[in-house]
């Protein structure tokens, strides 16, 4: 379990921490040509191989520390699959962005990125001598999950059910209400002080009063929340149970 989280943890920052909105955007060509700021981007061309290649390169930089800890052959072995594998299932992700809800295309990337480093790690065994900081790297865990993965795929659930929508970056107000929201869920639910958490959801909701009478803002409001709870909960029980 050491190892698996281990190689989690790296996908995390590598797939998450290392793609830049550009690269993020642009790899996609349907999304970069739609914001009009791309212009290599084909009519027709659903993927942008420059950033596509980019984001795989940095994606593997966290890996290197394998070679810390295992031989150089097999780190080599593992590195040079998971980079090939990472490729060819962001080609298919940006290829079924075109025509699919783009968050359930993004669930079935994740699903398939930590489902291939499982099955790598049924042929590739390492000894990982971390079982000190075991706790220390559940935390790094936790909050690499409550940061950018969140926020993300609630931005890409509103979206595809408000299309017309704005898209929101990582460091926008909503966002980083929602992860400071996110944070404090958890801690609270660490210390079994789940009233808390009923008591940020009453101060967010008071903070926000007069735009939520608006209509479309307040199914917003109340998605993007429950939402946000939700995930940090689930969050927690995986920490739980690892």
């Amino acid at each position: 379990m050491v190892n698996y989280l281990l190689l989690i943890v790296l996908h995390l920052l590598g797939d998450f921490y290392l793609q830049t909105t550009k690269v993020a955007r642009c790899k996609n060509a349907k999304k970069s040509s739609a914001c009009g700021k791309c212009k290599k981007c084909g009519k027709h061309s659903w993927v942008n191989w420059k950033y596509l290649m980019l984001h795989s390169l940095l994606y593997i930089a966290p890996f290197v520390v394998l070679y810390f800890i295992m031989g150089a052959v097999y780190a080599t072995a593992m590195i040079t699959v998971l980079w090939v594998t990472h490729i060819l299932i962001d080609t298919g992700t940006c290829y079924f962005n075109r025509k699919n809800k783009q968050t359930l295309v993004f669930l079935a990337d994740q699903a398939l990125h930590i489902g291939m480093i499982g099955l790598l790690l049924r042929f590739v065994t390492f000894s990982c001598y971390i079982d000190d900081y075991y706790v220390a790297l559940k935390v790094v865990f936790v909050g690499l999950m409550l940061l950018m993965p969140c926020s993300i795929l609630i931005n890409k659930l509103l979206q595809d059910i408000y299309p017309e929508s704005e898209e929101m970056g990582i460091f926008d107000i909503g966002s980083m209400i929602g992860i400071m929201e996110r944070i404090l869920t958890v801690i609270f639910a660490y210390f079994d002080n789940f009233p808390a958490v009923a008591i940020i959801i009453t101060i967010k909701t008071w903070a926000r009063t007069n735009d939520l009478k608006e209509s479309e803002f307040r199914n917003k409001y109340l998605l993007g929340t429950l939402t946000s709870m939700v995930l940090a909960l689930v969050i927690f029980i995986i920490y739980k149970l690892l």
